[in-house]
């Protein structure tokens, strides 16, 4: 039997550069501004054209209302006006769409002289980390070392640390081949832990919360929100969406979306500008009351507050489209833009058959007055629902061709404007899963604080894009943590993991066993599998349980 060889398959697709969409925001921001700026001279400009012909079309009034007249009968009676289902029509007209009454900057010229630190400190105020301080004492047992704000200022710094530098077991931190000197300078092993076990955000008692992570957050989400608002004006364009917070413990609060990266978790409605939180509400359940129009609905009424009368433009999915949110938004000077669910009422009825002819790159059209609805055909159908511009404007998205090569296809305006800026709450999702910071907790709360302090850290990375350009979060995190780092004056040594500590050194000075009220395994010789020793002794300044002997002398070392 002859032996056939195969030769390995390659592709033949060629990958082009990462594409940087912050510098593509920021054209597309600064392109509709000087659109924004010609059309008002254009309009300038008809305006006087049009009162020089008003005394030439005086004379021929009466012919064009009578043509106009007999135009109208000619379109009732066509093939194409029968195709209109509910005002909506395939003949496609302009619209004159507002200009916005605001000139947005993305420049944050007031942030100029801020450093990471100080930018951090707008949302986590010295006054904030006091209360912090003082929860986490009262949790705490009396008779241990008090917490203070620089403390727990370098215990954030602690975890952007763990989230650049994950390890699977917290103790390896503080193992000779893995220990940060950075880390153990200011942290020993069993203040962190101690740290770890009572760090509070509220003073809520766990016995009380029965899965709920709510009452321990709450007052922190609320005064979040409030500083985030405070210290950020947004830009035109608005995102709404739902995000994730991973998490599969025990919980009332927990929710399954299969279509997320983390699909079990908690849920986070966000509004979004430029990878900015502006707001965010987090989902506790079915909500008991709401508005005729449904509890979507409210949602966004209630995420847009403080927004209005701008001509602000509110992307969202198909989870929060619908023709009465788009006439209510209109009505408060907002715009919006957004995929829609092909089963949500007033929409066109569109042929299945047409639809089946799309071919890519092509496109079906309603207009109904100003509001516009695209079924765009890619790989797949998108339909779009929109009033921000006008529906004869069309544009182009760069997809892959059939040959494995990027090539232009032709869209309307609205579905190339969903698809570059209603991205924001996914990139701020991104950058969040990018360096996760908090350790894994069977408590119900402690994953839902840390994505809260983490928003923080995000909003201010951001604030510090657009005061000083950098694009690297990586290299922001770092100095951050250096900065928070420094805040934590200990007396502890840094820990020389390259040589041996000196045999002349003796412990009994500090270090020495002492007999113990309570009974506890042994910090060493118990984390074996299988294998577990109770031990009464103590360090006298460790004060952790120890078996006397060969495992007091290899903790120490």
């Amino acid at each position: 039997m002859g032996s056939s060889t195969a030769t390995p398959r390659r592709s033949t697709r060629t990958t082009s550069a990462p594409l940087n969409f912050g510098d593509q925001q920021a054209q597309s921001i600064l392109y509709e501004a000087e659109q924004r700026d010609i059309s008002a001279a254009l309009r300038l400009s008809l305006a006087q054209s049009w009162r020089m012909d008003d005394d030439e079309s005086e004379g021929k009034a009466t012919i064009s209302e009578s043509s106009s007249d007999e135009e109208e009968e000619e379109e009732k009676k066509s093939p194409s006006s029968m195709a209109v289902e509910d005002d909506w029509t395939e003949k496609i007209s302009a619209v004159d769409v507002p200009l916005p009454s605001l000139r947005f900057d993305r420049r944050r010229t007031e942030f100029a002289s801020h450093s990471p630190l100080e930018l951090l400190r707008l949302f986590l105020p010295p006054d904030q980390m006091e209360e912090f301080a003082a929860f986490t004492n009262a949790a705490a047992p009396e008779d241990w070392p008090k917490t203070s704000v620089n403390e727990l200022y370098a215990f954030i710094g602690a975890h952007l640390l763990m989230g650049i530098h994950p390890l699977p077991r917290l103790e390896l931190y503080w193992s000779p081949a893995y220990s940060p000197p950075l880390l153990t300078a200011h942290f020993s092993q069993h203040r962190f832990k101690e740290l770890l076990r009572f760090f509070r955000v509220s003073a809520v008692d766990d016995a009380t919360s029965d899965y709920n992570p709510m009452p321990h957050v709450r007052s922190l989400a609320d005064k979040l929100n409030t500083r985030f608002a405070a210290h950020y004006t947004p830009s035109r364009h608005l995102v709404i969406d739902e995000t994730m917070v991973a998490f599969k413990g025990r919980s009332k609060m927990k929710q399954y979306n299969p279509s997320k990266p983390h699909k079990w978790g908690y849920k986070i409605y966000c509004l979004a500008n430029e990878n900015y939180i502006c707001r965010f509400e987090i989902y506790e359940g079915k909500a008991e009351e709401s508005s005729d129009k449904g509890p979507v609905f409210d949602l966004v009424m209630r995420m847009i507050n403080g927004y209005e009368n701008a001509e602000r433009i509110l992307f969202a999915n198909s989870w929060f489209a619908s023709l009465p949110l788009l006439n209510a938004l209109k009505e408060k000077g907002i715009r919006f833009c957004g995929s829609v669910h092909p089963n949500r009422r007033g929409l066109p009825k569109i042929p299945p058959e047409s639809i089946a002819a799309l071919k890519r790159g092509e496109w079906i059209q309603r207009q109904k007055g100003d509001i516009s609805f695209v079924l765009w055909k890619d790989q797949k159908v998108v339909r779009v629902l929109s009033n921000h511009c006008s529906p004869m404007e069309t544009s182009s998205l760069s997809r892959w061709g059939d040959s494995n090569e990027k090539v232009q296809i032709g869209c309307p305006r609205a579905v190339r404007d969903y698809f570059y800026h209603a991205r924001s709450v996914d990139v701020v999702n991104q950058l969040h899963y990018a360096y996760l910071m908090g350790r894994k907790a069977m408590r119900c709360w402690p994953r839902l604080a840390w994505w809260l302090l983490d928003a923080c850290i995000l909003n201010a990375f951001h604030l510090d894009q657009c005061t000083h350009g950098r694009s690297d979060q990586l290299g922001f995190r770092e100095g951050l943590m250096i900065a928070l780092m420094e805040q934590h004056d200990s007396k502890r040594r840094m820990l020389q993991v390259a040589a041996p500590p000196a045999q002349s050194i003796a412990l009994a000075k500090d270090h020495y066993p002492e007999h113990s009220a309570t009974i506890a395994d042994c910090v060493v010789c118990s984390h074996q599998p299988g294998h577990r020793v109770r031990a009464r002794i103590i360090c006298h300044l460790c004060k952790v349980h120890l078996c006397i002997g060969e495992c007091f002398g290899k903790y120490h070392r």
